[in-house]
C-alpha cells in the first residue's frame, strides 16, 4: 500500500497502516459484496431503469410519494396486503382539472397547485363513429380518474370517466372505467362491446337492485368497470353495479347534507308494503306511513302507489343518527276539515256510507277524508249488541248531526234520532219540533172562586 501511495506522486506521509486502516478495507468489502466498481455501478442503473419504467397506480399526486419506496424495486420484500392493492387499484379518485396543453397524443391537465397530468387524446373521442368529435383545446375542464404516476416525468397519469380506449386489448386492464354498448340480454346478464370488443356483465353487476327486464337496457351505453381481463381466452368482464353504487353514495351524502324537516322533494316509490311505501329521494329512502298517504281510510297502499311511481312528498321527521326519513303525502293535499261546519250543520240530515264497524260503533264516510262516529247506541231505535247486526260494510245510511269538532276531526251521527224524525209525519202526528231544547207549554189556571 506504501509503495502503491509513492507511486501516485502524492506529496506527504503515506496512510497509516495497522489495525484501523485494514478496519476500513475490510467494512468496504463488505459493504460492495464482492463486486466490483462496473459490477456495482451497472446494479444501481438496472434499478434505477426498472423504478422508472413499470408505473405504480398506488403513487400519490407530484408532491407526495408512498411511505415504501420500495414498490418498484422487484428485489424488494412485497409489503403486507399488496395483493389486495393491485386488486384494487384506486380507480375512484376523481380529480377535476384544466387542459394546458396538448402535445402528440398526451393532453396535459393542470390539476392545481404544482400537481400536472397527462391524459390520452385518443380518450377525448367519441367511441361511436356516427357522433361528431369535438375538439379538446385549452382552457376547457373536466373530471379525471387517477390511475397512477410517471416518477420518470413527475405527471399524474389520468383516464377520462367512461372514456373508451380506442386500442385493442392491450388497453384494457382490470379497475379501468369504461364505456360499453349494451347489444344484447340472455338469462346470465348482458352482452356488451367495449371498444368493438365483446364483453360480459353478469346480471348481478347490471345495478345495485335486481333488474328484471334486461332487455330494457339494449341499445344503450353504459358506463362501467373492467373487473376481469384475460387476453388468453379474449374474456373480458365488467360491472355497473360499482359505478352505481359509488354515484349512489355521493348522492346520499348530498341529499343528508341538506335534508331539512318540511322541505318538498320528487321521489321515486321503490317498494309498496301493507303498512306503507318506500320512497327513493336522492340516495335516501324514506318512509311513506300508510296513515300519511292520504285523508281517506287506505286498507291498501298497492293500490294507490306502485314501485316506479314518482311522487312530490313532504319531510315530515328526520332521524340523523338511525338514518330514518318520514315523509307524508297527504300534507301537499287540501284539508278536507276545512269547512265542515258549513258543510255540515248541526241538526242536519246526512247521508253516508258504512265504512268500518266496531264494537262501540260505526264510522260513516261523509266525503272524501271526512268521517262521521255513530255510536253503538244511536245505530237502532231497539238495543243493539253491536252495529254489525243492523249495519254492514259499504251500506249507505241516512244519519242526523249531534255534534261537530273540527279541531278534533270528529263528528257524531245518529241513525236512530233520524229515523224517528223522518217517521213522524208518516204516522200521521204532529211535525216534530225544530232541533234544540222544547219550549214549556204555560199552565192553565182556573178562574177565581171557581164554578
Amino acid at each position: 500500500m506504501t509503495a502503491e501511495f509513492e507511486q501516485s506522486g502524492h506529496a506527504g506521509p503515506p496512510p497509516p497502516e495497522g489495525p484501523e486502516q485494514k478496519s476500513i478495507e475490510q467494512a468496504l468489502a463488505e459493504a460492495m459484496g464482492g463486486l466490483s466498481i462496473d459490477e456495482l455501478l451497472a446494479r444501481v442503473t438496472n434499478r434505477s431503469e426498472r423504478a422508472a419504467g413499470p408505473l405504480d397506480p398506488l403513487r400519490p399526486v407530484r408532491g407526495g410519494r408512498p411511505k415504501a419506496e420500495s414498490v418498484n424495486d422487484p428485489e424488494a420484500p412485497e409489503p403486507p396486503g399488496a395483493a389486495e392493492q393491485e386488486e384494487s387499484p384506486q380507480w375512484d379518485r376523481i380529480k377535476h382539472g384544466k387542459v394546458v396543453a396538448i402535445q402528440k397524443d398526451g393532453v396535459f391537465v393542470d390539476l392545481g397547485g404544482k400537481s400536472q397530468g397527462i391524459v390520452p387524446l385518443e380518450q377525448f373521442r367519441p367511441a361511436d363513429p356516427d357522433i361528431p368529435e369535438t375538439p379538446v383545446a385549452p382552457g376547457q375542464e373536466y373530471d379525471f380518474v387517477y390511475t397512477g404516476y410517471d416518477e420518470r416525468e413527475g405527471l399524474v397519469l389520468l383516464s377520462r370517466p367512461g372514456a373508451v380506449n380506442h386500442g385493442g386489448w392491450e388497453q384494457l386492464h382490470e379497475g379501468d372505467i369504461v364505456e360499453a354498448q349494451v347489444t344484447g340480454a340472455n338469462k346470465g346478464g348482458l352482452e356488451v362491446k367495449v371498444n368493438n370488443i365483446r364483453a360480459f356483465m353478469p346480471a348481478g353487476q347490471v345495478d345495485v337492485k335486481f333488474t328484471a327486464d334486461l332487455n330494457s337496457l339494449a341499445g344503450q351505453k353504459v358506463t362501467c368497470r373492467i373487473m376481469q381481463v384475460d387476453r388468453g381466452s379474449k374474456r373480458l368482464i365488467v360491472s355497473r353495479r360499482v359505478i352505481r353504487e359509488q354515484e349512489i353514495a355521493q348522492l346520499r351524502e348530498k341529499t343528508w347534507s341538506r335534508l331539512a324537516t318540511g322541505q318538498i322533494l320528487p321521489g321515486v316509490v321503490s317498494s309498496v308494503q301493507p303498512y306503507g311505501a318506500f320512497v327513493d329521494i336522492g340516495g335516501v329512502e324514506g318512509l311513506l306511513h300508510v296513515s300519511a298517504m292520504s285523508y281517506t281510510r287506505v286498507t291498501d297502499p298497492g293500490k294507490i302507489l306502485k314501485p316506479g311511481d314518482t311522487i312530490q312528498v313532504m319531510v315530515l321527521a328526520i332521524d340523523q343518527e338511525k338514518q330514518r326519513v318520514s315523509l307524508g303525502l297527504k300534507q301537499l293535499q287540501e284539508d278536507p276539515w276545512t269547512g265542515v261546519v258549513e258543510a255540515f250543520p248541526l241538526g242536519a240530515a246526512v247521508k253516508g256510507k258504512v265504512t268500518k264497524l266496531m264494537d262501540f260503533g260505526a264510522f260513516v264516510e261523509l266525503a272524501p277524508g271526512v268521517e262521521g262516529l255513530i255510536h253503538v247506541s244511536e245505530v237502532a231505535n231497539k238495543r243493539v249488541g253491536h252495529p254489525k247486526e243492523v249495519l254492514e260494510i259499504g251500506q249507505e245510511v241516512e244519519a242526523k248531526v249531534l255534534a261537530v269538532e273540527p279541531a278534533r276531526q270528529r263528528i257524531s251521527l245518529s241513525i236512530a234520532q233520524q229515523q224517528r224524525r223522518a217517521a213522524a209525519p208518516a204516522a200521521g202526528g204532529e211535525t216534530p219540533p225544530p232541533d234544540g231544547p222544547k219550549p214549556v207549554a204555560a199552565k192553565k189556571r182556573p178562574l177565581k172562586g171557581g164554578l
